[in-house]
C-alpha cells in the first residue's frame, strides 16, 4: 500500500538497513528536482535532516532516506505518550531546523511536517526531518500552516489540563508569522514551572461540620499580559500565594508538627521508630565508634585523636536525637489563612478510613443464600433429562477476522474488533489489544490495520522484527493479509483467519 506526499509515492524498504523511498512510477524528472538543493545536501551534513541518497536506475530517479536507529514520531507517541515539556522540546527542535535551512540554501516549504515523516533519535530534541529537494513552492505561509497543523495534531496527545494550556498558548502565536517568535515562546513554555497540584481530599459522610474538609482554593501562578507563562528568570516567586480554607484540627496534628518562625520555609519533623529499629541504630553507632578508636590505637597521633573524638561525639548526638525524637523528615509548609502553618500535602487518614468503611461490603448470609437459591438459578426440566438444550442461532454465526495460536494443544482466538489492532508487550501505561508474553517483544511490536482494501500488517519499529510467512517485514511498511497467513513475533507463531 503506497501513499503520496508532494505528488510522490513513498514506501519503506530494507536495503542493508531501513530506508524510506520517494518515487514516481515513471521515475522522477531531473528538472523537477532543484539542482542547487541537491548539491547542497550532497556536500553538507545538514543537522536535523534525514540522510538523503539520490538513486538513479535506468534513468529513473528516486529519493532514499536512511532511517537506521531512528523512530517514527507517530509510533513514539503511541508508545511513550506526550507531555507539555516534550511538546515544547520537540517543536523547538523542529523550528530551529527550519530556521537553519537558509544557511544551506534550502527552502522551508520543502520540509514534510507530518508525524509519519518526522523521526526521533535518543531524545525528544533529537529530531530528524524529511526534506524533499523539489523546486520551491511560492506559498510563503505554507510552513506556518504546516506548523500549526502539526501542533494541533500533537496537542491531541496531551492530557486535558496540558492540552488546554497549550491550545491557549497556540492561539497567541496565530498572528505571528516569524520563526524567531516561535523560538522565544517555545523557550518560555519549556521554562514554565508545573502548576501546584493539590491532593484531592476525600470527603466523608459524617454530618458533623467539624469533620468536613473544604476544598483547596489556590491562586494560579502569575501569567504575562499576552497569555504566556513567565520564564523562571523573570518570575517573582514572592508573589505566588496559596490560600487554603480547611479545618486545622483535621489536617495537622499539633504534636507532630513543630511551630514555625516567620519566614521559615522547610521545617523538620520527626518520625518515631520502633524499639527494634532503635536497637539497630545503637548497634551501628557502637560499631562505628569502635572502628574509629581501633584505628586511633593502631596509628596514634594528635590529629587522629581529635578527629576520632569529634566523630564519636557526633555519632552519640545522632543516637540521642533518634532515640528521643525520631528520624528527621523535611516537610514543606505553607501559611494558611488563619496564620497556622500547614503542610502542602497532608495525609487525611480519618477521611480515608471513613470512605473505606462506607464502601465496605456486608458479609453474605449463607443460610439466606441457599434458601433463595431457586430464585436466581435456572434448572433444567427434569421430565426430559436427555433433551438437547437449544443455545440460539448465535452458534452458527461466522467468527470473522481473528488471530489464532496454539498453547499446549489448545487453540486460542482473539477477534480483530479494532481497525488498529496492536500486538506487543505493553505495560501499565500502554494497553495493547493482544499482549505478547515473550522476552524480546517490544511494547508495541506490530499492528494489524483494517481499511477499504482489507487487512494489512505492519511492524511498528520493533527491536527483533516481525515475520510474515517466514519473510521479515520492513519496518513501517504495510503488507496485505489473507486467510491462513502465519505471523511470527520472536517465538510466538500466530495465524490470521477470516
Amino acid at each position: 500500500m503506497t501513499q503520496e506526499v508532494f505528488g510522490l509515492r513513498y514506501e519503506f524498504v530494507y536495503r542493508h538497513g531501513h530506508y524510506m523511498v520517494l518515487y514516481k512510477e515513471d521515475g522522477l524528472d531531473s528538472k523537477t528536482l532543484s539542482t542547487l538543493q541537491v548539491r547542497m545536501l550532497e556536500a553538507n551534513d545538514v543537522p536535523n535532516l534525514l540522510p538523503l541518497e539520490i538513486q538513479e536506475v535506468d534513468f529513473r530517479i528516486s529519493l532514499l532516506y536512511n532511517l537506521s536507529a531512528k523512530r517514527m514520531l507517530a509510533h513514539v507517541l503511541k508508545v511513550e505518550g506526550l507531555s507539555k515539556q516534550h511538546f515544547a522540546k520537540l517543536m523547538y527542535a523542529i523550528v530551529c531546523a527550519l530556521g537553519e535551512s537558509k544557511n544551506y540554501m534550502l527552502f522551508e516549504s520543502g520540509y514534510v511536517l507530518k508525524d509519519n515523516f518526522i523521526f526521533i533519535g535518543s531524545d525528544w530534541s533529537d529530531v530528524f526531518l524529511t526534506y524533499v529537494p523539489l523546486e520551491p513552492i511560492n506559498d510563503e505561509d505554507s510552513v506556518f500552516k504546516s506548523l500549526e497543523s502539526l501542533m494541533k495534531q500533537l496537542s491531541q496527545k496531551l492530557s486535558d489540563d496540558e492540552r488546554t494550556a497549550v491550545v491557549s498558548w497556540m492561539e497567541t502565536l496565530s498572528r505571528n508569522q516569524s520563526l524567531q517568535v516561535y523560538k522565544e515562546n517555545l523557550l518560555a513554555l519549556m521554562d514554565e514551572q508545573p502548576l501546584l497540584k493539590a491532593a484531592s481530599l476525600i470527603s466523608n459522610h459524617n454530618n458533623d461540620e467539624q469533620d468536613t474538609v473544604k476544598p483547596l482554593n489556590m491562586q494560579m501562578p502569575p501569567v504575562k499580559e499576552n497569555g504566556l507563562p513567565k520564564p523562571l528568570w523573570n518570575r517573582n516567586e514572592g508573589q505566588q500565594q496559596v490560600q487554603i480554607n480547611t479545618s486545622v484540627e483535621e489536617l495537622v496534628q499539633p504534636n507532630s508538627v513543630p511551630k514555625m518562625k516567620e519566614g521559615q520555609g522547610n521545617p523538620i519533623s520527626f518520625i518515631s521508630i520502633s524499639g527494634r529499629s532503635r536497637t539497630i541504630v545503637l548497634a551501628v553507632v557502637i560499631l562505628l565508634t569502635a572502628f574509629l578508636w581501633q584505628n586511633y590505637f593502631t596509628y596514634p597521633s594528635t590529629g587522629i585523636m581529635q578527629i576520632t573524638v569529634g566523630i564519636s561525639i557526633l555519632l552519640m548526638n545522632v543516637w540521642f536525637v533518634i532515640r528521643f525524637l525520631g528520624l528527621p523528615r523535611f516537610q514543606r509548609y505553607i501559611k494558611g489563612s488563619n496564620g497556622v502553618n500547614l503542610p502542602i500535602f497532608p495525609v487525611v487518614e480519618k477521611q480515608l478510613d471513613q470512605k473505606l468503611e462506607a464502601l465496605s461490603i456486608e458479609p453474605t448470609n449463607i443460610q439466606n443464600y441457599y434458601q433463595n437459591l431457586h430464585m436466581h438459578t435456572t434448572l433444567l426440566n427434569h421430565k426430559k433429562p436427555n433433551a438437547t438444550v437449544f443455545l440460539g442461532r448465535q452458534m452458527n454465526q461466522p467468527l470473522g477476522a481473528r488471530i489464532e495460536w496454539q498453547i499446549e494443544g489448545t487453540t486460542k482466538t482473539v477477534p480483530l474488533n479494532n481497525d488498529h489492532f496492536t500486538m506487543g508487550r505493553g505495560d501499565a501505561s500502554l494497553k495493547v489489544d493482544y499482549v505478547l508474553e515473550e522476552a524480546g517483544a517490544s511494547r508495541i511490536h506490530a499492528e494489524i490495520i483494517k481499511n477499504q482494501e482489507g487487512f494489512m500488517i505492519k511492524d511498528t519499529g520493533s527491536t527483533n522484527g516481525t515475520y510474515l510467512n517466514g519473510e521479515p517485514l520492513v519496518t513501517y511498511q504495510s503488507y496485505p493479509l489473507k486467510d491462513g497467513d502465519e505471523i511470527r513475533i520472536v517465538r510466538q507463531e500466530i495465524k490470521f483467519r477470516l
